[in-house]
């Protein structure tokens, strides 16, 4: 277990580093950073899923190495690591999250394909309504598309 949160702790601050140089700029050592924080928790997901360490250790793991995946726009990696959680047995409230994760990096990988850019000129204001729990996957889109958006 001690190997399993040290790699845990050195992808948290391998991932607070890339942060901090994507703040400044610096983007490509922040990807290469990033990079480094998804092995390191990727490993420690998969290492506890070995010595069966248990919920919700194991999915909490799964869906932040999803999480960096998704970050670096490594859609496929994001979606084999969310379904590595589901396949456990996570508590309903993570296991809600990896799905809201999911959906999010499907719709990303849909967009990503379709290439699809909006012309500058054709706006239209909307309501909508949607369910509290489904507002990450909202603010996924909005951010894609450049909308603008009041909660």
């Amino acid at each position: 277990m001690m190997e399993i949160q040290e790699l845990h702790t050195q992808a948290m601050e391998l991932a607070d580093r890339a942060d901090l140089l994507k703040r400044q700029g610096n983007v490509d050592e922040a990807l290469c950073l990033y990079k480094q924080s998804l092995e390191a928790e990727r490993d420690a997901a998969y290492k506890a899923k070995k010595q069966n360490v248990g919920e919700p250790t194991e999915s909490v793991l799964f869906r932040s190495a999803a999480s960096l995946a998704y970050s670096i726009k490594d859609y496929r990696e994001a979606e084999r690591l969310i379904c590595m959680a589901l396949a456990g047995n996570p508590p309903s409230e993570i296991a809600e999250e990896l799905r809201s994760l999911y959906d999010i990096v499907s719709l990303e990988k849909s967009m990503e394909r379709m290439e699809f850019a909006p012309a500058d000129k054709e706006r239209e204001n909307v309501t909508i309504t949607i369910p509290i729990k489904e507002r990450n996957l909202l603010n996924v889109i909005v951010k894609k598309f450049g909308w603008a958006c009041v909660f």
